[in-house]
Formats: structure tokens, sequence, C-alpha cells
């Protein structure tokens, strides 16, 4: 009996290693391809290349999938009319960096900035019904930012920025939406949203 309940612990502790070496090793993977997504995004917004960015969005991309999931017949006009739409909301996003606007990410990445990635930190999305194998993982980017002139940098909480860490959200493709399972998607990581971290900003 005894060695019974010894046998069964073991195995459950293999188990439970093997599955954590597994997560690691996707995590590990993961964080290469977050950073890359991250760094051609803020490129893309950076250079205002609106299709790029359009690509990398969560929320176009999910807009997308919801048109392709319908049963209308006229798809290509109903794709063609979100695109614009976005776009003009990009082409009008605020100057004043706010969080909950669309297309926030424009009023905080320039041209005139330089940037580098300090750190990506991969979390476990406990609220997203999707199996484990389909990466129930999100991703928090930290990037620190810096704008070489005052009348080039980002307007938050009512003063210009002169350096600052941003903290970028990604989700995967495969968690956009329920609407994934009945299409095909590309998969890759996309931008969520971006907010600025309090703590470390420097004012001009």
């Amino acid at each position: 009996m005894l060695k019974n309940r010894a046998l069964l612990f073991l195995l459950a502790a293999v188990i439970s290693t093997a599955v954590i070496g597994i997560y690691l090793f996707l995590v590990s993977g993961d964080k290469k391809a977050v950073m890359a997504t991250t760094d051609k995004y803020i490129q893309a917004v950076m250079n205002r290349d609106f299709d790029a960015v359009y690509d990398l969005n969560a929320a176009s991309r999910k807009q997308v999938a919801f048109i392709l999931k319908g049963h209308g017949a006229d798809k290509e006009e109903l794709l063609k009319r979100a695109y614009n739409e976005q776009k003009a909301l990009f082409d009008s996003a605020e100057e004043a960096f706010n969080s909950k606007a669309a297309w926030a990410e424009k009023s905080t990445l320039f041209q005139s900035m330089s940037y580098r990635i300090l750190n990506v930190t991969m979390e476990r999305d406990i609220d997203n019904p999707s199996a484990f194998f389909r990466k129930r993982v999100n991703a928090i980017v930290e990037v620190e930012v810096e704008y070489r002139k005052k009348e080039d940098s980002p307007v938050y909480k009512g003063r210009s920025i002169r350096k600052a860490v941003c903290l970028i959200k990604l989700i995967h493709s495969k968690n956009i939406t329920k609407a994934v399972r009945y299409i095909a998607i590309d998969d890759k990581w996309l931008f969520k949203g971006i907010t600025v971290r309090d703590a470390d900003v420097v004012y001009w």
C-alpha cells in the first residue's frame, strides 16, 4: 500500500517536472518571438506604416476574424471598410497620450525617439478559455524610450516626457477571440495595449 502510494507520488512529481519543463521551453521560445514582434511593431508605428501596424494589432485582427467568420457574401467590402475606418482613426489619433484612446501608441512612439527593450515577462492568462498548448500566455514588455527634442516628445499628464518606461502588452493570435476556432489564423503575437510606468517618467 505504502509502496503504491510512493510510486504515485513519484509519478506525479515526474509528470509535474515534465510539464514545467515543457512550459519553460515554450515560454523561452515565445520570449524571442515577443521581442521580435515588439520591435517590429514599434518600428511600424514610428514610421507610420499603417499596413504593418494593422497586421500586428490585436483589435484589428479580432475585427477581421469576426468578419471572416460571418456568412455574408460581402466580406471583401466589410474588410475594406474596417481597414479604412481604422486607418482614419490612426491618422487622427490624439497627440496627448491616453492609454485608453484608440491607437494610443501613435501618441508615444515617434521617429525622433530612441528605445530599447529592457525585459519580457510572460504571464499565464487564467481568464482565457483556450487550452495550454494554444499559448494561454500573455506578454508584458518593458521598453525604455527617450525623446531627443522637447517639441517632438509626447505630452503625458500635461507635461512633455523626456524619458520613460512603457509597458507594452502582447497576446497570442490564437487567443484574440473564440472566432479563431472556426477560421485559419496566423500563429503570431499581437500588440494589445501600451501604458506608461509613472515611477520612471522623466519630464523636460
